[in-house]
């Protein structure tokens, strides 16, 4: 089942592992960690049938070479299925840790008006003679943004996958070979009837609802395509994106994703539902793992919390008295005659660092 010839000490073992890997629904069995282990041993001329820990970590460390710790902690991972799996043949292996993953990585969070302004630029993107494709990339951002579905899902959509009537999206084999079934709002099950009474209505439902028009009309269109428009997108949007390191995340179709989120998180707490109340139903909703995943958007981005923050004052309006504070001017010399109070350090503060700190609006 495995076509992959490995050299290694371990060479039966990985071929066995693979197939058992297989065997149970492993469409995927992430074949390229098992040949860089494999020819890692034979580069290091391991002989004695173990995985010891300075061996383990070599391993590692070459990986992690050119890659960035979260890649690195998905081989790690598998080499662990691995490890136990020959361990309970009788071979002495070691468990490494995961890496600490660097965590602060913030998305960039679109503002209702970059929103609108990159829904303005791909409306009007250069067109093709392909009427399918002056539509396709339009309507890829508002399922993006309308659901907060990852680009593949969305991508990977077929006409079974839509169910019109109900306005719910079928998404299978997601992330974590998970299923989920994701409401959309009637704007965008509107627009995904007009699509599909005018382009899908003689197709079968086994058709992409992104399918490519040159090559391989049975296969979705790729990711790189998608990219590439929304590149173009940001350029005539006016929205910059940073030079970053290349294992560093910069501006990127999943930021909607993220966009989504948060300002579902905002619309629920300006209609006074608790964002912790939230969190839970919006977890399966993106087919979160767990909750953790899902908590990790309740900080306020700049946006959020202008809303929040007019929403509480208009709220509290007269609530608390105003307190008159005594304006004196501040030198070296009254500092000198007067033995400086708390109020007093403050302004003396405030005159040095004047300028040093944004203003933060009231």
């Amino acid at each position: 089942m495995s076509n992959r010839n490995y050299s290694s000490i371990l060479k039966h073992e990985m071929t066995d592992y693979i197939k058992l890997r297989k065997s149970q629904g492993f469409i995927n069995p992430s074949l390229h960690i098992i040949d860089s282990l494999d020819k890692y041993l034979v580069s290091q001329n391991i002989a004695d049938k173990s995985l010891l820990a300075s061996t383990v970590d070599g391993w590692i460390a070459y990986e992690r070479n050119d890659k960035k710790a979260s890649s690195v902690n998905g081989y790690i991972g598998f080499y662990k299925s691995f490890a136990k799996y020959i361990n309970h043949l009788g071979i002495d292996v070691f468990i490494p840790d995961y890496l600490r993953i660097n965590e602060s990585y913030v998305p960039y969070i679109f503002t209702e008006e970059e929103i609108t302004a990159i829904f303005n630029a791909a409306d009007n993107i250069e067109k093709t003679r392909h009427t399918a494709s002056k539509l396709h990339f339009p309507l890829l951002l508002r399922i993006l943004y309308g659901s907060g579905l990852r680009l593949g899902e969305a991508l990977a959509l077929k006409k079974s996958d839509v169910d019109l009537e109900k306005g719910v999206l079928f998404i299978g084999k997601a992330k974590n070979n998970k299923d989920r079934l994701v409401p959309i709002d009637s704007s965008l099950n509107e627009l995904l009837s007009l699509y599909c009474k005018r382009f899908m209505a003689n197709k079968g439902n086994d058709t992409f609802m992104f399918a490519r028009e040159r090559g391989d009309v049975n296969k979705p269109r790729c990711k790189r395509w998608a990219q590439k428009h929304f590149d173009r997108v940001l350029e005539t949007a006016g929205i910059d994106k940073p030079i970053l390191h290349p294992h560093h995340r910069s501006i990127c179709m999943h930021c909607l994703r993220h966009t989504f989120v948060v300002h579902s998180i905002r619309r629920q707490e300006l209609a006074g539902i608790d964002n912790y109340d939230a969190a839970p139903s919006i977890s399966p909703y993106l087919g979160h793992y767990n909750l953790k995943d899902t908590q990790r958007y309740l900080h306020m981005t700049a946006e959020n919390s202008k809303d929040i923050i007019a929403a509480t004052n208009e709220y509290s309006k007269g609530m608390f008295p105003k307190v008159n504070a005594e304006r004196r001017e501040i030198t070296p010399q009254a500092l000198l005659n007067e033995k400086p109070l708390k109020a007093t350090q403050e302004k003396v503060t405030n005159e040095c660092s004047k300028g040093m700190f944004p203003e933060v609006p009231r």
